[in-house]
Formats: structure tokens, C-alpha cells, sequence
């Protein structure tokens, strides 16, 4: 994403036997460990996933530590390299929190069929920013990543 780095955003969804669904305030950005570019059929410059861009010995971690970033430090990245007056929360975050509802609503009727009551689910959520900040559910993952791989991460997670 602009010109160089590919952003995949993460956001944790929990949603309850009665169908309430709480959004976790935090998430994070899971990056490429190379430059991005169409014309490079490299997995790393593609895919962000922990589990393949730790593999990535010679470039894992070179932009920043565990290929994670903050939303505040993705906010950073956003104001210093454009001028689009873009802010996360007030203008991405909403967008995903809809499409997180809208996957939920999708699959309503196979959430908790045994109707049991006080439990819940942890759902993670992956999302790819285009070049235009546009925003595009990737997938949702009933077992997300809960790894630490940075200090972001570490002080997240408990």
C-alpha cells in the first residue's frame, strides 16, 4: 500500500449466546516483510501472515518489530505519507465493525445451534487497506492469531 507497504488491519470480535457482540478496542497491522509490488510473485510481499513472514529470514522484522504495527503507529504512517486527513478510528474503524456485523448476521442461524447458554466466541477479523483506503474483508477466523511476536503484542494481548 502507497507504493511500498502492504497493511493487513486485525480486529477481535467476541460475540455471546444471545448474540451481543463486543468489539475489542485495540487491534493491530500485520505487514509485508518486503517492498510491495504486483510484479513480485514473492509470498512475502503478498501475504502478512505471521506463520509465512517469520519464515522470511533475511528481511522479517527490517520496518518494524514482529511486522506489527499499532493502530496509533498506522495513524502516524498515514499522516506523515499522505493528505488525505484520514483518521482510523473515525473513518476505518467503523467500516469494519459494519462488515464484521454484516458476517455475523450472515451466519446467525449456525452461531451456538445447541442454543447453550453463557458462552461465547473470539473472532478474528482480517482486512486489507487498497491503495485508496478502501476497505476489504479478507477472511474471519474463528481461531485468530494470539502470538506475541513485539512488545505491542505482548502489552495487548493479556
Amino acid at each position: 500500500m502507497y507504493n511500498t507497504r502492504k497493511f493487513d488491519v486485525r480486529v477481535w470480535a467476541v460475540v455471546t449466546d444471545d448474540f451481543r457482540i463486543y468489539f475489542y478496542k485495540s487491534g493491530y497491522i500485520r505487514t509485508a516483510s518486503s517492498n510491495y509490488d504486483l510484479q513480485n510473485r514473492n509470498n512475502y510481499v503478498h501475504l502478512t501472515n505471521q506463520c509465512l513472514q517469520i519464515k522470511d529470514k533475511e528481511n522479517y522484522g527490517t520496518h518494524e518489530e514482529g511486522n506489527t504495527l499499532s493502530f496509533q503507529e498506522l495513524q502516524e504512517y498515514i499522516d506523515a505519507n499522505t493528505s488525505h486527513g484520514l483518521n482510523i478510528e473515525e473513518h476505518l474503524l467503523p467500516r469494519m465493525m459494519d462488515m464484521c456485523i454484516d458476517t455475523f448476521l450472515s451466519v446467525r442461524h449456525e452461531l451456538n445451534p445447541e442454543r447453550r447458554p453463557n458462552v461465547f466466541e473470539l473472532f478474528g477479523f482480517d482486512f486489507l487497506l487498497d491503495e485508496d483506503f478502501r476497505v476489504w474483508l479478507i477472511e474471519c477466523n474463528t481461531n485468530p492469531y494470539l502470538g506475541t511476536p513485539c512488545a505491542y503484542m505482548k502489552e495487548m494481548l493479556p
